[in-house]
């Protein structure tokens, strides 16, 4: 039998519908009712041979939860339908709010849901923005050369001091508070790259001007958001033994060094066109992708919609475990998760509002 059941809906927001249901009273008996013969068959009650347990006996003594069955079968149901019957395709899980249901009478409630926003985009056509090219010269050309080059550097063993640049070979271990090496935590033959950005700069200070053979003590001051808790805001000594020092050894400029980066070049003119059209072509996706984005940006400016909540946490939720996964050694911080989803609140936004204008457009 087709289950009755009444439904208005309301429009708090572009995004928000919140459906009123009611079931009414013969609705709520009738599955009660049903519920109550299944009891009757199943229930086991000393005293009582099974399926000959009066009805008012059970209705007695398992109405509410005869009456709290009911509800919970009743309306899922009728949720379903009212999305059905009204159009609705929700984005987001039902909050059902402002339950009635005492037995005895008829059901209702509010479900609000969140749903697509309408968005209706106008003026798009025939927007100019301003982009400015790079320019693709000698120069980058030459930049872009010279990065290359230094990743066919190699490294050969110098009797020097060492400088900016250089690549050492080291021992080292942390001081315990008695002063003492502690020797559990040492590491041995432990390469350091002294141009490196995530060097501590204590260590490339200390480092600097040091020969093999050397040793000293240098301090390191943590800061307070270093990912391994348990050092962050803290200072440490180490104890350093340097053990090699190791030069970069840039490849000379010429066609073996092209033949050596790809067999396909027969010269280093032939790896300077190559260089230079892929700059060129790198430059014209960028260039592309800025006009894009701000061309976007533009009709978001004109056609301006709400974006879902729900979709905005998604967002910032996977931002939230990305950075876990990034940082693994980092606590469960709320002041973190807070920070991150403050500061990244208007990107969730902006990139939502890109999906959904892109799927006007294409409409």
């Amino acid at each position: 039998m087709e289950q009755k059941f009444t439904v208005t809906v309301s429009n708090p927001s572009d995004c928000k519908r919140v459906l009123s249901i009611e079931v009414p009273r013969e609705e709520v008996e009738r599955e009660e009712a049903r519920i109550l013969k299944r009891f009757s068959k199943e229930l086991k009650v000393p005293g009582f041979r099974k399926g000959k347990i009066p009805l008012k006996y059970i209705e007695k003594n398992y109405g509410d939860t005869i009456h709290s069955d009911a509800v919970q079968n009743l309306l899922p149901t009728a949720y379903e339908k009212a999305l059905v019957q009204e159009g609705i395709e929700p984005l987001s899980q039902p909050k059902f709010e402002n339950m009635k249901a005492d037995r005895g009478g008829s059901i209702s409630v509010d479900v609000a849901v969140e749903v697509r926003p309408e968005v209706k985009i106008e003026g798009y056509k025939g927007i100019k923005v301003q982009v400015k090219p790079q320019e693709i010269g000698d120069k980058e050309v030459s930049e872009a050369l010279e990065n290359l080059r230094n990743g066919f550097a190699t490294l050969k063993v110098v009797d020097r001091e060492s400088k900016a640049g250089d690549y050492l070979i080291i021992d080292y271990a942390p001081m315990t508070e008695a002063g003492e090496v502690d020797e559990k935590a040492k590491m041995s033959n432990y390469p350091v790259d002294l141009s490196s950005d995530s060097l501590f700069v204590e260590f490339r200070e200390g480092l600097t001007g040091m020969t093999a053979g050397d040793e000293k003590h240098i301090e390191v001051s943590y800061p307070e958001d270093f990912s391994e808790q348990e050092f962050a805001g803290k200072t440490r000594t180490f104890f350093i033994s340097v053990r090699e020092i190791k030069e970069r050894v840039l490849p000379e400029l010429s066609d073996d060094f092209a033949k050596q980066v790809g067999a396909d070049f027969a010269d280093l003119a032939a790896l300077k066109k190559r260089i230079r059209d892929d700059l060129l072509e790198e430059e014209e996706r960028r260039f592309n992708r800025e006009v894009e984005e701000k061309i976007i940006d533009k009709i978001i400016t004109l056609n301006p919609f709400e974006v879902p909540d729900s979709m905005v946490e998604n967002y910032l939720a996977s931002l939230i475990e990305e950075d876990k996964r990034k940082n693994p050694n980092l606590s469960d911080d709320k002041e973190r998760e807070a920070e991150i989803n403050k500061v990244f609140h208007p990107t969730a936004a902006r990139t939502i509002k890109k999906y959904f204008t892109l799927l006007a457009v294409k409409d």
